[in-house]
């Protein structure tokens, strides 16, 4: 969510830089297809060549680390605002069970994935201020968090007693999953982020993305909520072609929320398309396997 000040700004600068080059920050391609536009001035554009549909004018590294730091609202009130005293210690109290921020789901498909284990060694990247980590960590988890914002980051370490990075280098490999929850669609680099989890990965670890879903089928069945999800906050809208292509030698389950535990529990280095008419995607590969 924007202040106006910063609807203002992202309007003008979106004006100012309209005729820039069209380029796919995941690959470089210069052509795309238009998929949506708003406010006259900034568009989405899905890329000819990997399928990534992506925000123009596309916003450059620094300033996205930059917006992170010190910009970043949620309109959920909970995901980047920092919870007051009393509001962090009625969430602990509850377990976060309660409103939206509970990492059940996550949890149960860890265990799903891990033959029943809940000991894996899980990255959660892109923790924010480490309210699905403290779960995870509480449901036995060996874990590492990584979170870009470190007002955020200091926060979940002094108030949740957790251990959240700032650096990417200070993360240790030999890791199950390397999962992350509502953070790609934000990534200015997601080619990094990638190479990031199959480095930290063990040879048959998992990579599981959660995400809003730009797929074809969750915009012809929902195409108010597929407009409303993109923009300032989300530049990227990842789709079940993009993965298909990017992890086309790899084993993966594609679908959409709510979470399909009865199928993914069949996951075995396969290639499968799920229903995709849910708001969020979900991604579950193996990139480390070859098929």
């Amino acid at each position: 969510m924007l202040t106006t000040a910063q609807r203002i700004e992202y309007f003008l600068d979106s004006a100012i830089r309209y005729l820039t080059k069209i380029k796919c920050p995941n690959c470089g391609c210069e052509s795309g297809k238009l998929i949506d536009s708003k406010y006259m001035v900034t568009r989405l554009f899905e890329c000819n060549q990997c399928h990534l549909c992506f925000r123009h004018p596309v916003e450059k590294v620094n300033e996205n680390k930059k917006f992170y730091q010190d910009d970043y609202v949620e309109s959920d009130n909970i995901t980047a605002i920092l919870p007051d005293k009393n509001t962090l210690k009625d969430l602990i109290s509850k377990g976060f069970k309660t409103g939206n921020k509970s990492a059940e789901r996550y949890i149960q498909l860890f265990r799903l994935l891990s033959g029943g284990r809940s000991d894996s060694r899980v990255v959660d990247y892109g923790s924010s201020w480490g309210y699905i980590s403290y779960q995870i960590r509480q449901a036995g988890f060996d874990l590492q968090s990584f979170e870009i914002s470190k007002i955020r980051a200091d926060y979940g370490n002094k108030n949740l007693g957790l251990e959240i990075k700032t650096n990417e280098a200070a993360l240790e490999g030999n890791v199950d999953i390397f999962f992350s929850s509502h953070v790609i669609e934000h990534h200015p680099d997601i080619p990094g982020m990638m190479n990031l989890a199959g480095r930290l990965l063990k040879p048959d670890g998992l990579f599981i993305a959660v995400c809003p879903n730009g797929s074809e089928e969750f915009r012809k069945n929902n195409f108010y909520s597929f407009h409303h999800s993109w923009g300032k906050v989300h530049p990227n809208y990842l789709t079940n072609e993009f993965y298909q292509k990017r992890f086309s030698n790899n084993p993966y389950y594609i679908g959409s929320s709510p979470f399909n535990f009865d199928r993914i529990s069949k996951f075995d280095r396969e290639q499968y398309i799920d229903s995709l008419c849910g708001e969020e995607l979900i991604l579950i590969t193996q990139m480390n396997v070859s098929i």
